[in-house]
């Protein structure tokens, strides 16, 4: 099955320009014509990249955002608008909500290579998450992992916690699982990269094959002295 984007605009002729503009992508292209009617269809659908407008009637482009990182924190958010109601964007951006604010194009098709960069990093994303989970399963002590991501269009940061701290010895394997793995192919598509211990945590810095790079934190328990 494609992967799904789901476009939300109150203005039917703008959601049938996108779908004319997406229609030979290989994507399943979902419009919404509210923020509500979006929130419905995310409690069955799956969406990889969600691009709303800002100023709608009723809840705007920004506060469904901010919903959709709590109940779906993979799906990737963009706000598309024509407005410049810059004080809920610049909010958004600064706590996160975002992946990137764009001023409506007078050509659409200027979104198609937005999107192609957005799905490549929601699937570097989830198959972090995946070999999280992976790591999960093969180890005894039990451990749950949280992921917690920042995107841009060159960067991507992804922030994971355990239940406790963890000390350097177990933090690089899991680091190392994530980088290596290689059961069912599921290894990254990693061109290099650092890892980097300091102020109490463990980071890995790696460029992607896909031409963004991967910043990749975790806590470490400190050292007495």
């Amino acid at each position: 099955m494609a992967d799904a984007i789901m476009f939300v605009d109150d203005e039917e002729n703008i959601l049938n320009s996108l779908r004319r503009v997406f229609r030979r992508e290989p994507y399943e292209v979902i419009t919404c014509p509210s923020a509500e009617e979006a929130l419905k269809v995310l409690e069955s659908r799956e969406v990889k990249v969600l691009i709303t407008d800002q100023l709608m009637p009723g809840m705007k482009g920004t506060e469904l955002l901010r919903v959709v990182k709590q109940k779906y924190p993979l799906t990737i958010r963009i706000v598309l608008s024509g407005h410049s109601d810059m004080l809920d964007i610049i909010s958004a951006i600064n706590e996160g909500e975002i992946y990137r604010f764009l001023k409506k194009p007078d050509d659409l098709t200027d979104l198609v290579g937005t999107v192609a960069r957005a799905m490549e990093q929601s699937h570097a994303v989830r198959q972090i998450a995946e070999l999280v989970t992976l790591y999960e399963q093969k180890t005894e002590h039990g451990k749950k992992y949280h992921l917690h991501t920042c995107y841009s269009s060159g960067f991507l940061k992804v922030e994971l916690n355990s239940e406790n701290i963890l000390d350097q010895k177990q933090v690089l394997g899991i680091l190392n699982h994530i980088i290596s793995d290689n059961d069912q192919g599921h290894s990254l598509d990693i061109a290099g990269g650092v890892i980097v211990n300091q102020k109490g945590r463990m980071t890995l810095y790696a460029d992607l094959k896909s031409g963004f790079q991967l910043v990749l934190e975790m806590p470490i328990e400190k050292k007495n002295g």
